[in-house]
Formats: C-alpha cells, sequence, structure tokens
C-alpha cells in the first residue's frame, strides 16, 4: 500500500535528463535498502532517464553545462541541447524559444560541434 509523503520544496532548478538519472538512482538505492522494493512507478521513470541521457558515459554533465553557460545560453536552453543533442543548426533552433537574444550564427555552429563530439 502507498503512503502519502509530504515534502518542503528546497530549491528548484531545471535538470537535464542524466542529472535526474543520478539523482533519482540514489533516491531508488536509498527505498530499495529500508524497504526491498520500489514502485511501479519509480522503475518506469528511471528506466525513462536512463534510455534518454544522449550524452556519452565519459562526458559530464557539468563541463557541458559550463560549456553552454559559456557561450550565453539561458539554463533552460542548456538543458534542451543536453537532452536533444541537436546534430544540425536547424533542429538546435528549436531549442531556443527562452533565449531572449539573437543567437549568432558561430555560436550555433560551435554548439552543434560541440555537441557532436559528447553526445552518443
Amino acid at each position: 500500500m502507498s503512503r502519502v509523503i509530504r515534502l518542503n520544496v528546497v530549491e528548484q532548478k531545471v535538470l537535464s535528463n542524466p542529472e535526474a538519472a543520478h539523482l533519482l538512482k540514489d533516491v531508488v538505492e536509498r527505498i530499495k535498502s529500508k524497504e526491498g522494493s520500489i514502485s511501479p512507478f519509480l522503475a518506469k521513470t528511471l528506466n525513462y532517464l536512463s534510455k534518454h541521457s544522449k550524452l556519452k558515459e565519459d562526458v559530464g554533465v557539468e563541463a557541458v553545462k559550463s560549456f553552454l553557460k559559456g557561450l550565453g545560453y539561458k539554463d533552460e536552453t542548456i538543458v534542451m541541447i543536453i537532452n536533444l543533442c541537436p546534430k544540425t543548426v536547424e533542429d538546435l533552433r528549436i531549442l531556443l524559444d527562452y533565449e531572449e537574444r539573437y543567437v549568432e550564427e558561430s555560436v550555433l555552429n560551435e554548439t552543434v560541434e560541440y555537441m557532436k563530439n559528447v553526445c552518443l
């Protein structure tokens, strides 16, 4: 039987799929050690996040975020870029809704080339 757990939101921030998967793995391990099993919802969510993490295993999310932040992208855009790993400038342009600025073509090209190297 499910129990209701009340949580207080301490911090709110956007997370990429790899970051969410990492955090959820920790939570799942703690729940498993205390209760022996996890809910099907948690299992499905963790499975989804693990399958849809498109960064190469040896690439750190923080390094990618730092690079993209250095190019001037907002956090929301950075997460979308990490989650979707655009391979063309056209694909990248679709993700720029949160940007309140014109992004130079050279920055778009640099972003795409970088993501080609860090994505699966």
